[in-house]
């Protein structure tokens, strides 16, 4: 029930410029997507920035979601499940996320972070 209130709210936020922060370890990246905007931004650990433009945020179920590109191919799939991680940090994310190498190419490595919103927040350990 807690995850489908919350993508209720996330849903009906998209249209107040909700914006969803990840952060990865090994390797080092973070990424901003912005339902507004309907861009996912990329910064490496170089401060290196690439901007994904005319990408799209699908509701997939209670607490599961895909960002796509204008190909629908999926960048990003995220799970509201309380427990993201960026793999370094005592913070506790309430989104966990599986990256694409599209996003950010790290070979054939699976990298998982944690995100946060405009209304759900990481809490320390």
């Amino acid at each position: 029930m807690k995850a489908l209130l919350a993508t209720l709210i996330l849903w009906g936020a998209s249209s107040s410029a909700d914006i969803i922060n990840c952060d990865f370890t090994e390797p080092f990246f973070s990424t901003s997507y912005s339902m507004v905007q309907q861009s996912l931004t990329v910064i490496d650990i170089e401060a290196n920035k690439k901007v994904i433009k005319g990408v799209s945020f699908q509701i997939m179920g209670a607490g599961h979601f895909e960002l796509w590109d204008k190909d629908k191919n999926v960048l990003q799939t995220i799970f509201l499940n309380y427990n993201g991680s960026n793999g370094m940090s005592d913070m506790l994310y309430p989104y966990e996320v599986i990256n694409s190498n599209l996003v950010y190419d790290t070979g054939s490595n699976i990298v998982v972070g944690g995100c946060t919103s405009n209304f759900l927040h990481a809490e320390e350990l």
